[in-house]
């Protein structure tokens, strides 16, 4: 009896390692089926979406076809996401990749299940507030205030600035899938008292609807966030692959040729700094 209380002791033990070797990797399934699944946002200029077509483009979108050529895979869009729900989606297995401009943040690394690439390219962060509210002109944390209103919508990282930088302040939140300029309007329309985006949403905001906004933080960005694609924190093989895909359209010209396809505003996205020089 003792002998069979032993033996069922180690089986017990054996089966779940035996299904977690089982379980099979990103990188594994991917190289099985030749196609990387991707999560997505639509953001220009990140992601572009015809809304009538389906037809989509954005430097994102041209990034990631571009690896997948190289790395003589495909990819899949598989499934439009927002801000609130593509963590989650990742971690569930919907998808390999969430394939945006994922800001890599502090926050979602310690979460201990998403991981970034290589940066692809930079993004500054403004504070927009009504075009006539000068509160903030001479000191930014003036914002840290319990009488001031700060727009976000769920998942945003307004919201985690807002947490981070100015605790005092109140948030006012919209919900996931939420049009990003509604936070712009908020603000324009007296509803909150500022937001934070980046320079580009604030810019083409301006663009639509001059002298109602301006950017507080003009000289000196709030964030500037490392644009990324985001994978399973574990699965370094994955990370390797892409990111070697990756640097190579960095370093050899593509991604410069990608970006100004798509520039709107100069110092709106910002190129990574080659990490070589070539003598003259």
């Amino acid at each position: 009896m003792k002998k069979l209380l032993i033996l069922f002791a180690l089986i017990s033990f054996a089966i779940p390692a035996l299904a977690q070797d089982a379980k099979e990797s990103t990188y594994k399934r991917v190289i099985r089926t030749k196609t990387i699944r991707c999560g997505y946002v639509v953001l220009p200029p990140h992601i572009i979406k015809d809304q009538n077509t389906g037809q989509m483009s954005g430097i994102i979108y041209d990034v990631m076809e571009s690896a997948a050529k190289i790395l003589d895979l495909r990819i899949d869009w598989s499934e439009e996401v927002g801000f609130a729900n593509m963590d989650p989606g990742l971690q569930n297995g919907r998808y390999d990749a969430i394939c945006f401009g994922y800001w890599q943040n502090p926050y979602q690394a310690k979460l201990g299940y998403i991981g970034f690439s290589t940066p692809l390219y930079y993004m500054p962060v403004g504070a927009f507030v009504r075009a006539d509210d000068t509160r903030f002109d001479k000191d930014i944390m003036a914002i840290n205030d319990p009488s001031i209103r700060i727009s976000s919508s769920d998942g945003m990282i307004a919201g985690m600035i807002a947490a981070q930088d100015f605790p005092k302040a109140q948030v006012v939140s919209l919900p996931n899938l939420t049009d990003i300029t509604d936070n712009l309007m908020n603000v324009a329309t007296g509803k909150a008292d500022v937001t934070f985006l980046a320079f580009r949403d604030g810019f083409r905001f301006e663009e639509m609807n001059p002298g109602e906004i301006k950017n507080a933080a003009a000289t000196q960005p709030v964030r500037v966030f490392a644009s990324t694609i985001a994978f399973p924190q574990a699965d370094h093989q994955f990370e390797i692959m892409l990111n070697t895909a990756f640097m190579q359209l960095i370093n050899g010209g593509m991604m410069d040729r990608i970006l100004k396809k798509y520039e709107e505003y100069p110092g709106a996205v910002l190129p990574v700094a080659k990490p070589y020089e070539i003598q003259k």
